[in-house]
């Protein structure tokens, strides 16, 4: 962020933001996975892979630990995956799994249930098990100083799904039926030229900042919680009361 420029914009991802998916979108990953293939799958390869990665949706995810666990060495699979890694570079290196369609169709009658359509046996969806992180009173008081918005890698029925656990409305947000993350026009669709800071929980979220300032339009700071700040609530506080510049 450039030293003495005013915030224009709170911009927040949301999964691991402002909701808590460890419950939901992981299992969804942990259960497409096995699936497919005749593995047990460890949580911790689906959060190691979804922070280091810039794989943009968590179907690209359970695309990446399907060739991980394809290659019988998972560990050293996510060892060696690079920081920043995306879906081509995935591609370019490993050959594909499982289609593209099928992991979708598997991945939403999991996360979805009855929501989903297409869906292939009976599930209760695990979106019912998410959790809001955000303290609301405090997304109320950033509202009345900041312009707020929402770039996800949810589709916009999954985002609709947010809004309900949350128990909030977000008027200004892209959704990966307009822009995939790391896609740097997600961010100027949103935003135009102004600057602000996202808050993020992953290296895709990094990446697309990185991309968006690199257009030499406006200018973003970001946060990754659990690692520049607790939680999405204090970056808020700290946004707030001055005390945190990104």
């Amino acid at each position: 962020m450039r030293k003495g420029v005013e915030l224009d914009w709170i911009v927040f991802d949301v999964d691991g933001v402002l909701i808590d998916v460890t419950e939901s979108y992981d299992i969804a990953v942990k259960l497409t996975v096995e699936y497919f293939l005749d593995v047990v799958v460890d949580k911790r390869y689906v959060e190691e892979l979804r922070i280091k990665g810039a794989l943009g949706d968590d179907y690209n995810l359970s695309e990446a630990l399907l060739c991980g666990y394809g290659t019988k060495d998972i560990q050293e699979f996510v060892h060696k995956f690079p920081s920043g890694g995306t879906v081509e570079w995935l591609r370019e290196n490993h050959e594909p799994v499982v289609s593209g369609d099928d992991i979708k169709k598997i991945f939403d009658t999991y996360y979805l249930g009855d929501f989903y359509r297409e869906k292939l046996f009976d599930y209760d969806g695990l979106w019912k098990r998410e959790k809001r992180l955000i303290d609301l009173e405090l997304l109320d008081r950033a509202e009345e100083l900041f312009k707020i918005g929402i770039v996800t890698g949810r589709s916009g029925m999954e985002m609709e799904l947010a809004e309900r656990v949350i128990g909030h409305e977000f008027t200004m947000k892209v959704t990966s039926d307009q822009y995939l993350k790391p896609d740097p026009r997600a961010f100027e669709a949103l935003v135009g030229e102004d600057d602000g800071v996202y808050i993020g929980d992953s290296r895709t979220d990094e990446v697309l900042v990185e991309r968006y300032n690199r257009m030499g339009k406006g200018k973003f700071g970001f946060l990754m919680v659990r690692r520049d700040v607790d939680d999405v609530n204090h970056a808020v506080r700290g946004l707030l009361d001055g005390t945190r510049t990104p």
